[in-house]
């Protein structure tokens, strides 16, 4: 039973590390989806103002037509009245239209400034790896498994080859057998 249980204890805090690591990978990707469809809906208040800034236009050409030609009919347009009213209407109608594609854009840059925010928020690799480590030790606590007093000082590797990056042939044990 004695030596059952390191194995048991390598076991438990391995499966911590690895349900850690799945949960931030798991967090990274949704608060990345989260992102997008942010991002989505931005460029979709883009395109939706600027067709109702396109329609609001159409509109108003239309109905500024048919008062000229009302206008006309009447014989208004050499009036100076007629044309101070038709001016301040135009500038209106500018005015109506510059507000419907600014309100859009306002809100396509609120919503890609909160895809910003979601995307900073995930937890970053580094983090997932400390809690992952975290767990692991927890896990391998939990089963019984126990660490030397002397923290990693009493480990020692041998037969390092440096080729790029460390590779130790042989590792010694680390606390109690």
């Amino acid at each position: 039973m004695a030596a059952a249980l390191p194995f048991i204890a390598i076991a438990g805090a391995s499966a911590a590390a690895v349900s850690s690591l799945m949960s931030t990978g798991q967090q990274r990707q949704v608060g990345a989806a989260q992102a997008r469809a942010l991002e989505m809906e931005a460029s979709v208040a883009r395109r939706q103002a600027g067709m109702e800034e396109e329609a609001l236009r159409r509109d108003t050409q239309r109905q500024f037509g048919e008062l000229r030609a009302a206008g006309g009919q009447a014989g208004l347009l050499d009036s100076v009245t007629f044309g101070d009213v038709y001016k301040q209407a135009a500038t209106a109608a500018e005015l109506d239209a510059l507000s419907l594609a600014y309100q859009g854009e306002t809100q396509a840059r609120g919503l890609l400034i909160e895809a910003r925010i979601t995307r900073a928020a995930r937890p970053s690799w580094v983090q997932g790896i400390l809690q992952a480590g975290a767990a692991g030790m927890g896990g391998y606590a939990g089963a019984g498994g126990t660490l030397p007093k002397g923290g990693a000082k009493s480990s020692q590797l041998t037969g390092v080859q440096v080729t790029g990056r460390r590779v130790p042939t042989t590792m010694t044990r680390i606390g109690p057998r």
